[in-house]
């Protein structure tokens, strides 16, 4: 399969998972209480360990220095994974998910600075776009006065630059060592910072043992489902970058914000006690506006 298709179907797999995050945020967890949901979504990953030793059985043959990096990847991405879900306790996903188009702009600095890679006039020019593009989703136009909203673009521009250190770190070692030895490791760095909230974070803890012990089933189950299709979407992106250059990869994910989008509308519309975003002319128009700057920025980026 063409590796566009694999990062196409990588952004909607993510734009599901963005949907029953905000599902699980809205209907199980207090504002800002994301403590749950990282740790289960780091610690979930065990699972798929054997799974991926079971296909590669030599996963375990890299080098200390690669094991480390590939762990920090993993671990990078949690943390990335932590911001995200705190800017979706703010906001909803079709305003939140766009700000991911910022990650090929950082992949383009650290590209610049770490790599000496250089970039077009076009390239510069698209990626302004993508900031007005972004910069226009994050107006607060239901307020009396239209205001950006701080949090949420804090919170994402930071996801998204980890996540652009996480990608070329992975892609710096996956090249050499292989998909699947690196899968291993990213994995494995999941588990151990997950451990490590549960075991040392105690808000985190505290948040995750109420969350079990009140919705036990319906948290377990639908968050287990959501986590194997972030898995499944991790692993089609991660392969991806293998068989093209990361920017392009990054810029596949330009359907995301279109995928959410639509997956938002539909459930507001047949599914409102699932999901349900503000379909107003004034906050449609916005988002049209904004994801399609976004959305011809990457293109041209």
């Amino acid at each position: 399969m063409n590796w566009f298709f694999i990062a196409v179907l990588g952004s909607l797999l993510y734009s599901t998972t963005n949907h029953i995050d905000k599902y699980l945020i809205s209907r199980y967890l207090k504002s800002g209480e994301v403590g749950s949901l990282i740790i289960f979504s780091a610690i979930f990953s065990i699972f798929a360990l054997p799974i991926v030793y079971f296909i590669k059985p030599v996963a375990f043959f890299v080098t200390i220095l690669q094991g480390s990096v590939l762990s920090i990847t993993g671990m990078l991405t949690v943390t990335a994974i932590l911001l995200y879900l705190y800017a979706l306790s703010e906001d909803e996903a079709t305003n939140v998910v766009p700000f991911y188009q910022t990650v090929p702009i950082f992949g383009f600095i650290l590209g610049y600075l770490f790599l000496g890679e250089t970039i077009s006039y076009i390239q510069a020019i698209a990626s302004f776009v993508i900031i007005v593009g972004a910069v226009v989703l994050s107006l607060d136009l239901g307020a009396s006065k239209v205001r950006i909203k701080g949090k949420v673009v804090l919170y994402m521009l930071s996801s998204s630059m980890l996540y652009a250190i996480s990608t070329v770190l992975f892609k710096l070692v996956a090249v050499d060592e292989g998909f699947w030895q690196s899968a291993f490791w990213a994995l494995l760095g999941k588990v151990i910072l997950g451990i490590f909230f549960l075991l040392f974070i105690p808000l985190y803890r505290n948040q995750f043992l109420a969350v079990v012990r009140e919705n036990k089933f319906s948290v377990l189950s639908l968050n287990s489902f959501n986590e194997t299709l972030g898995i499944l979407a991790d692993g089609f992106v991660g392969f991806a970058t293998l068989l093209a250059p990361i920017a392009l990869v990054l810029v596949a994910g330009a359907f995301q914000p279109m995928f959410t989008f639509i997956i938002g509308v539909i459930l507001t519309i047949f599914f409102p006690k699932i999901s349900k975003e503000s379909l107003s002319k004034k906050h449609l128009a916005q988002k049209i506006v904004a994801i399609t700057l976004i959305m011809i920025g990457t293109y041209f980026v």
